[in-house]
């Protein structure tokens, strides 16, 4: 059994460490700030698939004080990384639905992994079964938290890349939730489940990453490529504005834009006032500069 184990934790962080690199060049290719913390996010996970793969190697080949010492050093690093993410998660999720991170959410998971932390602390001096389950319990339902969140806001995520990666974890974390929560009644399984849900969530991620290199390998396929809503990420541009943008580029006066959009001009005068004011501009020309920067 611990060899299949070693097994599925090796692949999970061999696929993770793969996913993690994609995702730092998808990033230095792409300014994007939620791309930023999915690679911290996904970073935290692969170190906790380090941990296990590490603590099932000293549960084969070690013993006595020696195990004790490496056991209790990789069980503190494994619950400072846990609870570090039942305050990151909520956090990433909520910046990619473009909702602040505020009050009584921010205290919650902040008492949370207090909570976690303690609960931690008291397993590895006591080993109850009860506080493991607990610890099980309170991680799940902050995951499930973030996952009801952004489904429930997925339309708000501006960034089509930033959604189509949400729904792809939202598939995947919502198809081995139930599988997680088996562990609280065959607690053997639990360890092994937990590599198979990284290493589904990697292949997922993976997939998404390998198609994305792909569409922006199309795009830049005779010529330069496109202006997108993406480029403009760190302007907050919305998707209404962004269309006026693609029109301002063309040459279209605002009464143009008004007649092409089927809104009134005063509704345009709005849009570009807010764009200007977004990009820090005052003029089209100075408007149009700065899209070839960010283009």
């Amino acid at each position: 059994m611990s060899g299949l184990l070693l097994l599925v934790y090796m692949l999970a962080f061999a696929l993770g460490c793969m996913t993690l690199a994609l995702a730092i060049v998808y990033r230095l290719s792409n300014a994007m700030r939620w791309a930023t913390y999915f690679i911290v996010c996904h970073a935290s996970l692969l170190g906790c698939m380090m941990l296990l793969a590490l603590q099932t190697l000293s549960q084969m080949f070690l013993s006595g004080i020696a195990y004790t010492i490496v056991s209790t050093i990789i069980a503190s690093v494994f619950l400072a990384d846990l609870t570090f993410l039942i305050v990151f998660i909520p956090y990433f999720t909520t910046w990619v639905i473009a909702h602040p991170w505020r009050q009584p959410y921010k205290g919650l998971f902040f008492t949370l992994a207090a909570i976690y932390l303690a609960l931690g602390i008291t397993q590895t001096m006591l080993q109850i079964q009860i506080i493991d389950n607990l610890m099980l319990l309170l991680f799940v339902f902050v995951v499930g938290f973030c996952l009801v969140v952004m489904l429930k806001n997925i339309k708000s995520i501006e960034n089509k890349t930033a959604r189509a990666s949400a729904i792809t974890i939202i598939i995947v974390s919502t198809s081995m939730l139930p599988a997680i929560l088996l562990g609280l009644f065959f607690p053997t399984l639990r360890a092994m489940l937990f590599g198979v849900y990284f290493l589904a969530l990697s292949i997922s991620i993976m997939t998404f990453l390998f198609m994305e290199f792909v569409r922006l390998g199309r795009n830049n396929q005779g010529g330069s490529k496109a202006l997108e809503l993406e480029d403009l990420e760190q302007y907050h541009i919305t998707e209404r504005e962004f269309g006026v943008i693609q029109l301002i580029s063309k040459g279209l006066t605002n009464k143009e834009i008004a007649t092409e959009l089927g809104i009134s001009a005063n509704t345009v005068n709005n849009h570009v006032a807010n764009i200007f004011a977004k990009t820090q501009v005052r003029s089209r020309i100075d408007l149009l500069n700065v899209l070839k920067q960010s283009w």
